[in-house]
């Protein structure tokens, strides 16, 4: 049975945005403009654009292969998921290819407490707060050579969703009227705040907003900071109006049985790549905006109503410069803007930077990089923390570029 499964293709896209295709059964190589969605389609994603080629596309293919062979036998699992299953049939009658994206949407909603579903729509305006706020990952490195000792998280995200720490708005935020003092405690939301720091400790753990805008989590930090570890950080509340939300409800209620799936299929296959991507990608996923591609003409025969802002029908989310014309990536803000409305966005990238910056503080001297769900000290250094483990692979001696870049020395 697990040899059997419906063709797929797995591409990577080129810089004149035609793809790279590689055929599993016809063993067949193209190139093409433009993807079809006429069979099971899965996308090379890779750290360098150096890692794109034939070779690379045909390992990948083998790679899902194995991978969904192996969780076929899964014992965790009481029904099958089959990575390449298009056995279904959509509203139209045609059938239901499978790509990374709506396969790791198909297994969250399998896990997912279904009890706490029912969340308000994401607003227009929450939207613009959520785009003032840093919405990456902590990074830092300190160039030099370095005897490492590297831990990393494993699961960073998603065990972040499944913490009872962790906390999801369920319905819109309002703007209220705030006191322009800074408050023993920030409520949960967004808030125009301007932070100024030279303390050299804490700008190698916390990230700046170009705008200004912070969620209640990295503020809630500074004053730790200042508190616990002695820093002057100085914050200004800029704005009397903050975006607050009030219904909340912890993570873990909605993505623990989830999450603890995931775990146990991590245990059970190690190296599995398709468990990697189950956990890895969800979070984006979730944050998905309902897009739509339209070509300049068909904007103009529509009469569409677009514009960069939010005040238009459409809202341009990218443009992609054609030979043939120009096409419009465009979110239609008569609807609901995102697929689901689960409110990540901003909150939980903040609460894991939080979480790392606090780990990086008990041996702050000796921390030389930090790089989203991992920190890198230049001497051995004993951790016991709950999933965050020596990563062997960026131990020992490397040099350390800049804070995206670390190459080991031979």
């Amino acid at each position: 049975m697990a040899s059997n499964f419906a063709n797929f293709i797995v591409f990577y896209k080129l810089n004149d945005s035609s793809y790279r295709t590689y055929n599993y059964n016809r063993q067949h190589y193209e190139t093409i403009k433009k993807l079809c969605y006429d069979s099971n389609q899965f996308e090379l994603l890779t750290k360098s654009i150096d890692e794109h080629n034939d070779e690379s596309l045909k390992s990948y293919a083998d790679e899902l292969v194995n991978a969904r062979n192996e969780l076929l036998t899964s014992k965790v699992l009481k029904v099958p998921f089959d990575y390449f299953d298009n056995s279904f049939k959509k509203k139209d009658g045609y059938a239901y290819y499978r790509t990374h994206s709506n396969n790791v949407k198909n297994f969250l909603k399998r896990f997912l407490n279904k009890d706490y579903l029912d969340f308000e729509p994401i607003t227009v305006q929450e939207e613009t707060y959520f785009n003032k706020t840093y919405r990456g990952g902590q990074s830092y490195g300190y160039p030099g050579i370095y005897d490492c000792t590297t831990y990393d998280f494993k699961f960073f995200y998603p065990s972040i969703m499944a913490s009872t720490e962790f906390q999801i708005a369920t319905t819109e935020g309002i703007i209220k009227e705030i006191k322009t003092t800074i408050p023993k405690k920030f409520k949960y939301g967004i808030y125009n705040v301007k932070i100024t720091s030279d303390d050299e400790y804490f700008n190698m753990v916390f990230a700046f907003s170009k705008d200004d805008h912070y969620t209640h989590y990295s503020l809630n930090f500074v004053l730790l900071y200042n508190k616990e570890y002695g820093g002057r950080i100085q914050m200004e509340i800029l704005s009397n109006q903050a975006l607050i939300y009030d219904d909340l409800i912890d993570s873990s209620d909605i993505f623990y049985s989830w999450y603890n799936v995931l775990w146990k299929l991590k245990k059970e296959f190690p190296s599995n790549k398709i468990i990697k991507k189950l956990a890895s990608s969800a979070w984006g996923e979730l944050q998905n905006k309902k897009n739509i591609w339209k070509t300049e003409d068909m904007i103009i025969d529509e009469k569409l109503d677009i514009g960069f802002g939010f005040e238009n029908d459409y809202h341009i989310e990218e443009i992609r410069v054609k030979s043939t014309g120009d096409e419009y990536r465009l979110i239609n803000l008569k609807t609901n803007i995102y697929e689901y409305q689960f409110r990540l966005k901003a909150f939980l990238t903040d609460f894991g930077r939080v979480k790392i910056a606090k780990i990086a503080l008990q041996n702050i001297d000796n921390v030389v990089r930090i790089q989203t769900d991992s920190i890198t000290f230049d001497k051995p250094i004993i951790l016991t923390i709950n999933n965050f483990a020596i990563d062997s692979k960026k131990c020992g001696k490397f040099e350390i570029k800049n804070r995206k870049i670390m190459v080991p020395i031979e």
